[in-house]
């Protein structure tokens, strides 16, 4: 299986770079999926696609999303408006083709504010608990998740400062999985192979047996990416 990854874009010197965590690779590897990373400042996204046969996508984690796309308050944060162009066509082009798509951390920030939900910055501000550098228990709120874990809750690494509450989580996604302070873990698109999570696979700290369950239902399109 050959998946389009987005990458981080960084601030060097005078100039930036994009960057793909080593852990990505050696992570997804394991499941037979090889990865193509597109670049945040191509303007041929679309040719990815169409001279390769890409399967599937996959949204990383790492730095903030522009508060303007959102409507949220301008704070201080790492941004990179080209990340954020990139990944939007990303899941423009995914929903135009039907990709299955596998968003992580930030990048099922992105996904839900690409569906028109927004995010609650700064979640301790919320008198939350803590989700930066952490692992918690998640609970599975979704039928059909629970029968495919085969478990009502597992436990999830946390590195994210920003977060998406009930209120805030975009009408046209389903929550699949809550924290136990209320903030969303999970969710997927009822009509598009879509799917995110707030939790890093690839690092350690999170249910691992979960984790190749997810992973493998992303790879054989079950689950939230079967066929619909």
């Amino acid at each position: 299986m050959l998946c389009a990854i987005s990458q981080r874009n960084m601030k060097m010197g005078n100039g930036n770079r994009d960057a793909l965590e080593n852990s990505y690779v050696e992570y997804y590897e394991k499941f037979g999926i090889t990865l193509a990373p597109i670049p945040n400042t191509s303007k041929n996204i679309g040719g990815y696609f169409n001279s390769l046969n890409v399967n599937g996508i996959i949204l990383t984690g790492g730095d903030d999303i522009h508060p303007s796309l959102y409507r949220g308050s301008a704070i201080d944060g790492n941004y990179s408006n080209e990340r954020d162009r990139t990944e939007i066509k990303l899941l423009k082009i995914a929903v135009s083709k039907r990709i299955p798509v596998l968003a992580n951390c930030r990048g099922a920030q992105l996904m839900n504010v690409f569906f028109k939900g927004k995010l609650v910055q700064n979640i301790k501000d919320k008198n939350a608990d803590n989700h930066v550098a952490v692992s918690h228990k998640i609970s599975i709120i979704d039928d059909n998740a629970r029968k495919f874990f085969g478990k009502n809750n597992f436990t999830v690494n946390s590195y994210h400062n920003h977060g998406i509450d009930r209120e805030s989580l975009s009408k046209k996604l389903i929550p699949f999985a809550v924290s136990n302070d209320g903030f969303v873990e999970g969710f997927y698109h009822p009509k598009f192979p879509m799917a995110g999570i707030l939790w890093h696979p690839e690092r350690q700290g999170s249910d691992k047996e979960a984790d190749r369950k997810l992973i493998k239902s992303f790879l054989n399109q079950k689950l939230f990416w079967k066929a619909k």
